[in-house]
């Protein structure tokens, strides 16, 4: 008969006579978009029947700044998935439970007869390219587990679990317009005949990298930029009720003085560095990372322009 008690063990660490349960993952880090593999081994010191035994990964996203009462509640998981590696699904229907259960306790189900011995059972999960990575940082926390439940068919589930970081690795061709816009000291904002075209190496970027690229400027009135300033900022957004910016920071800034400010065509190349300690893009239900790459022009009013950019967490691939 099934319990809603479960026997949590870490590799290795069982108590006596209960199924050893052990879980073994082939990388440390998990890739978005790619295959999440790895074993689970049962060793029985004694004969057993087993009803299923699954494993399973899911995400939890904690947003910073949620009361008390609802942090008391159960989070639920953003993305479960699930996978059998032996036996049967458990029913969806409460009589289908309560029938399976009475023909346990009367002996007409006996499920997966055991064997003492080890069990080795390998399994391989598809990671959707969408994952937001893990992140933990001033808007909260997004964290992943894997776990491998063994169901008896009578007594108490055993289970472990281990947790793991999932990195970001951005889908290619994945480019964005560059957005304009014209700030001024009361905020509006105004046209300008000047023109910007800021090519980027990659608009994919690992924390520790740089990011590097080339601007033209058209300046066909001649007006005069005396100075330009390339900029990397990233925003930590959290989006519960309202929408909140958490943190904005600059993170580098290169600047470039024009040797004629008012030529018609101004060119020049920058690089940006990325600290290593830096949080990836993120796109979350509640939390989002946003990198920007900036462009401002010092003229009356200033000039700005700015993309956004991907940040990925690097990873053995």
């Amino acid at each position: 008969m099934e319990s809603g008690l479960e026997i949590k063990a870490t590799n290795g660490d069982v108590p006596n006579g209960v199924p050893a349960l052990e879980l073994y993952l082939s990388r440390e880090v998990l890739v978005t978009g790619r295959r999440l593999s790895g074993v689970v081994v049962l060793r029985l010191s004694q004969p057993m029947n087993m009803r299923s035994l699954m494993v399973s990964v899911e995400g939890i996203e904690r947003p910073a700044g949620v009361s008390w009462v609802r942090a008391l509640r159960r989070t639920e998981p953003f993305f479960d998935r699930e996978k059998l590696l032996s036996g049967a699904l458990k029913p969806r229907l409460a009589s289908e439970r309560f029938s399976l259960m009475w023909n346990a306790v009367l002996g007409r189900y006996t499920g997966r007869a055991l064997s003492v011995g080890e069990h080795t059972y390998p399994f391989s999960i598809s990671l959707p390219a969408s994952l937001p990575p893990s992140y933990n940082g001033r808007a909260g926390r997004i964290e992943y587990s894997v776990t491998a439940r063994l169901q008896p068919v009578i007594g108490q589930a055993v289970k472990v679990s281990r947790s793991v970081t999932v990195a970001l690795v951005p889908r290619l061709h994945r480019g964005r317009p560059v957005a304009l816009g014209y700030p001024t000291a009361d905020g509006t904002v105004q046209s300008t005949e000047i023109n910007v075209k800021i090519d980027l190496a990659e608009r994919m970027v690992c924390m520790g990298d740089a990011v590097e690229g080339r601007f033209a400027i058209s300046n066909p009135n001649h007006d005069s930029i005396p100075r330009i300033t390339a900029s990397l900022e990233v925003c930590e957004w959290l989006r519960l009720a309202v929408e909140k910016e958490i943190k904005r920071e600059r993170v580098d800034v290169a600047v470039i003085i024009p040797e004629n400010p008012s030529d018609s065509s101004i060119e020049a190349s920058f690089r940006l560095r990325l600290p290593k300690s830096a949080p990836p893009t993120i796109e979350g239900a509640a939390i989002s990372v946003v990198w920007l790459l900036k462009l401002t022009l010092d003229t009356d009013p200033t000039i700005e322009f700015k993309t956004p950019i991907t940040v990925c967490s690097p990873a053995e691939t």
